[in-house]
């Protein structure tokens, strides 16, 4: 009885639930001003979402704030847990330029989407952590979303932790 009651959950993770109202097909951009502890600065950020599978997506994200650029690319697995609620894991090859001195790392994230019955607000906790010029940053990101439309959203976020940064602009679907 507790093989079947296992194997059942293990096949519930490797397989997502039925198909979520979460859309990965969408591109972003907007300001960020990224707070690296010496000084804050303020530029673009531009990032979307592709999805391989039912189950997985593939992720990019650049930001620019003149002295201080970040690229992430990477990949994520989505699988929904609840109603209106996706679990989302995910890793990424991280370069980051800062003035004179640039590194490639690796970063891991890991979070939640949660979309209001009526479709019109969403809410992206998420935890992510970057390894870059041998130290690592962990920090929590939390992003909400308004719609403006059937395509377009509103998007706003907060980031704390060893990485600070605030995010405003515009989310179009696909």
């Amino acid at each position: 009885m507790n093989i079947l009651r296992y194997t059942t959950i293990a096949a519930s993770l490797a397989v997502p639930m039925a198909v979520g109202a979460h859309d990965y097909s969408y591109v972003e951009g907007g300001y960020v001003s990224v707070d690296r502890g010496r000084d804050e600065d303020g530029g673009l950020r531009i990032a979307g979402s592709v999805p391989f599978t039912a189950a997985a997506n593939g992720f990019a994200e650049f930001s620019d704030t003149g002295d201080f650029q970040q690229l992430s690319i990477g990949g994520q697995w989505h699988t929904q847990i609840a109603t209106h609620l996706d679990f989302t894991a995910g890793a990424s090859l991280e370069y980051v330029d800062s003035g004179p001195a640039d590194d490639t790392g690796l970063g891991l994230r890991a979070g939640l989407r949660w979309l209001s019955p009526n479709g019109r607000f969403e809410v992206n906790p998420e935890i992510r952590s970057v390894e870059v010029f041998d130290d690592r940053a962990t920090s929590l990101h939390v992003a909400g979303l308004a719609a403006l439309s059937p395509t377009i959203s509103a998007i706003a976020a907060v980031q704390g932790g060893d990485d600070g940064r605030v995010e405003l602009g515009l989310r179009a679907y696909f």
